[in-house]
């Protein structure tokens, strides 16, 4: 029986079900959607995205799984971009990202009236024009956050972008699994995927074998952004910024901070053992159970070298 409820625990749950789970939560859900698509379908009929000009000078798509540094690279980001900067957090794929947090603050922050009235333009296209949007997707597939239907709706949802860039962050398996574990997300958001399945798609994309990422394609290891900085000022040049390194210092309070440290290393995150959160869960079943796979050893390897505990970690597995 254990047995069963660890392997449930690692895909996510249905939409049937979350609904019996959250009955209220789902009936609003469903009716925002029906209010979704009427919207959609004036807006697409009546608005010209070409009339708008350029609203983005700079529009950033961020992908990765969660726990893998995305909060950090996107402060960092954040302190070394000049001009008007906005960041849409955690979007639902092939949903409006204005109109997602326009709804996200209505039900969690109704406190803010102001950013409340100003999502609530940008998510029916009234836009403001800035230097750099930032929105980031974690734990979705590629697939999923590639739809073609959103492409189609892109400058409807977002404005047209004089620059587009795909950033795709990855940390190596072994921490980020345990880091995962320890803040309780295990399955990703995917009903037929687990995280084994999307960290390696991910990876195949990294390394240049898959090519989903059209859009300036910027891989950034996160192993590597936290230790080097001649690493971070590689990554600055690719992403059209002056390098200053300013934003690294910050441990984002956004998502908690760090899953074992939360906010105390703000500052200096450096201090943080990033590389060695494997040994809390080396005896862990579901760890062993998700990592016990030749592919993602060979994988770690090529995006990340020789990751601290390696050996390790491989004697435990029985993959020597």
């Amino acid at each position: 029986m254990a047995n069963n409820q660890e392997q449930a625990k690692i895909y996510d749950d249905p939409l049937w079900k979350k609904a019996l789970k959250k009955p209220g939560y789902a009936s609003r859900k469903l009716t925002r959607k029906m209010q979704h698509i009427f919207q959609d379908a004036i807006r697409l009929t009546t608005q010209n995205p070409e009339a708008w000009g350029i609203i983005n000078q700079t529009e950033i798509r961020m992908i990765g799984l969660r726990r893998s540094g995305n909060h950090a690279l996107i402060k960092w980001i954040q302190k070394q971009q000049e001009g008007k900067f906005t960041h849409i957090n955690d979007i639902p794929v092939r949903e409006n990202p204005y109109r997602h947090e326009y709804e996200y603050f209505i039900d969690h922050y109704p406190e803010y009236p102001k950013v409340i009235q100003r999502l609530q333009r940008e998510s029916r296209g009234i836009f403001e024009p800035k230097d750099c949007l930032i929105y980031n997707y974690e734990d979705h597939t590629l697939g999923e956050i590639l739809d073609p239907g959103l492409e189609r709706k892109h400058d409807w949802y977002v404005g047209k972008s004089a620059k587009r860039i795909d950033i795709l962050i990855m940390r190596d398996p072994f921490n980020l699994l345990a880091s995962r574990i320890k803040k309780g997300f295990i399955s990703v958001k995917s009903t037929r995927a687990n995280f084994t399945d999307l960290w390696l798609s991910y990876a195949r994309e990294f390394v240049g074998e898959t090519n989903y990422l059209t859009h300036n394609k910027v891989c950034v290891s996160y192993n590597r952004w936290i230790q080097d900085e001649a690493y971070r000022r590689e990554i600055a040049e690719q992403l059209g910024l002056t390098f200053t390194d300013a934003g690294f210092n910050h441990v984002a309070r956004r998502a908690g901070g760090s899953s074992f440290d939360g906010t105390q290393h703000n500052g200096d995150p450096t201090k943080m053992d990033l590389t060695g959160r494997w040994r809390h869960y080396l005896d862990n079943n579901l760890y062993r159970s998700l990592l016990n796979n030749p592919e993602i050893m060979a994988y770690s390897e090529k995006i990340f070298g020789q990751v601290e505990g390696l050996n390790e970690v491989r004697s435990v597995l029985n993959m020597e």
